[in-house]
């Protein structure tokens, strides 16, 4: 089931354990659990976004105008464990999709691949709530498609599907081809096609003859135009970390939406991974 990242994160958000609307936990059943924790790093990005629950005896009621609710006990912090670097991150009351609000931190820092991060989520008696996440450092070997994508005529109406692995990558979020088309760039997105490997990498198709009347759409041509010679065509993967595997290698929202699965939280609840960025480029041959 292919969703968007946004959709699975607010599915996270969620849970029927901890729904938006309900986040009472009673804490003499929950003893030693101080915060729920939802949020992702991208190394795409450097701005980066966790909303913060607490766990109390009382379903969670925020109300902007309310001034008693307009901040949480909760200090944030993620660290750099290669270089001990912390990042302090600030808080906002944000209005969420559902027209509830929540408690929004942002930190503003650039992401290293392959390095593991800390978040801390500190209570003013020192209560700390906990995660963390390694973001995917991408393997120097080359996807490999099972045959060759260009013909003799470099032609996207000419071209052959092929069968890609990508090596070491286990769980792909999002894979793009962007077509360069005599300089024109096409942009055709797949999701998150594909299976895993015995190996522990992905396969999916690269489907030419599929894309070329999304090429077409997009140039405004008619489908009897002939499409611009194709000069390259270049992927790009946005990989999960480990963290973020789901049972069985599916996004089923059945699944995920059943307590404790995808949760890495020490000392609450939750969920705090990462996204790599891939990209790999194929050059067509001179004619």
């Amino acid at each position: 089931m292919n969703r968007s990242l946004r959709h699975i994160l607010i599915l996270l958000m969620c849970l029927p354990l901890l729904s938006c609307s309900e986040t009472f936990l009673d804490p003499f059943e929950n003893d030693g659990r101080y915060f729920s924790v939802y949020g992702f790093l991208d190394a795409s990005e450097s701005v980066h976004h966790v909303r913060v629950v607490e766990i109390t005896r009382f379903a969670e009621d925020i109300d902007a105008n309310r001034p008693d609710t307009r901040n949480v006990d909760a200090q944030v912090r993620s660290i750099d464990l290669s270089t001990g670097d912390v990042t302090r991150w600030t808080h906002q009351l944000r209005l969420l999709d559902d027209g509830s609000w929540g408690h929004v931190f942002t930190g503003r820092f650039l992401v290293r691949p392959g390095r593991t991060y800390r978040l801390e989520v500190e209570r003013s008696d020192g209560k700390v709530a906990s995660a963390e996440t390694t973001v995917p450092r991408f393997p120097t070997t080359v996807p490999t498609p099972d045959r060759l994508f260009f013909p003799y005529e470099s032609s996207p109406d000419s071209a052959y599907s092929a069968l890609v692995t990508l090596p070491d990558i286990a769980s792909p979020w999002d894979i793009t081809l962007l077509y360069d088309l005599q300089g024109l760039g096409v942009s055709v997105p797949y999701g998150r096609p594909g299976q895993r490997t015995d190996d522990g990498g992905w396969q999916f198709t690269v489907d030419m003859p599929a894309d070329a009347p999304k090429m077409r759409s997009f140039l405004e041509l008619d489908s009897s135009d002939p499409l611009p010679l194709l000069h390259a065509i270049t992927l790009q993967v946005r990989a999960l970390d480990g963290n973020w595997d789901p049972p069985g290698g599916v996004f089923d929202a059945d699944v995920l939406a059943q307590p404790g699965t995808m949760s890495n939280v020490e000392n609450g609840y939750g969920f705090f991974g990462s996204i790599g960025l891939y990209q790999y480029t194929w050059i067509a041959p001179p004619q």
